[in-house]
């Protein structure tokens, strides 16, 4: 198991993201988008080989989003109407996902193992997402779901944000 991390800020950015492991190397790349049109999301090894995909099936209130491994169709992820929304199922791989949207503390399960958790750390050039991952071959996926969880995560923020502010009277 190594460690892997990526600024927090550019899972919500449009372009490129890079994780690199603990000594600063770059390990993958993952190049997409979200927005109206349904987004998609590639993760890229340091050859340009794409390893994984996330794609963005629906549309509205509770999009489904299709994991892809190798270009094949692994499972896909959807929030739920009146479940909470620091619980998730991954259908297909049969992986359970618990956590904070807020402090985007998250683990992931395959039964009782562990395949990854997620942890904001602090470093020298500010907030990083610090991933612990069990096996290798399970990273590309992970990290999907990771850019899907920031993306929920900023959409809650936002609307809780919004329904603050507007209860504020001048």
């Amino acid at each position: 198991m190594r460690n892997l991390y990526t600024r927090r800020t550019e899972l919500s950015n449009r372009g490129t993201i890079r994780v690199k492991d603990s000594s600063g190397r770059l390990i993958y790349l993952l190049v997409g988008k979200w927005g109206l049109s349904p987004g998609v999301l590639s993760v890229y090894d340091v050859t340009g080989k794409r390893l994984a995909e996330i794609k963005q099936r629906t549309l509205g209130f509770f999009p489904k989003f299709d994991l892809y491994d190798k270009r094949h169709h692994v499972g896909s992820l959807r929030r739920y109407y009146g479940i909470s929304h620091e619980m998730l199922f991954v259908k297909g791989l049969n992986w359970f996902i618990i956590g904070n949207l807020m402090t985007f503390n998250y683990k992931v399960y395959h039964g009782r193992q562990c395949i990854m958790t997620i942890s904001e750390v602090q470093t020298a050039t500010g907030t990083a997402l610090e991933f612990h991952i069990a096996e290798q071959a399970d990273e590309p996926l992970c990290f999907c779901i990771a850019a899907i969880l920031d993306h929920w995560a900023r959409l809650d923020l936002k609307a809780k944000n919004k329904a603050y502010y507007g209860k504020l009277a001048w």
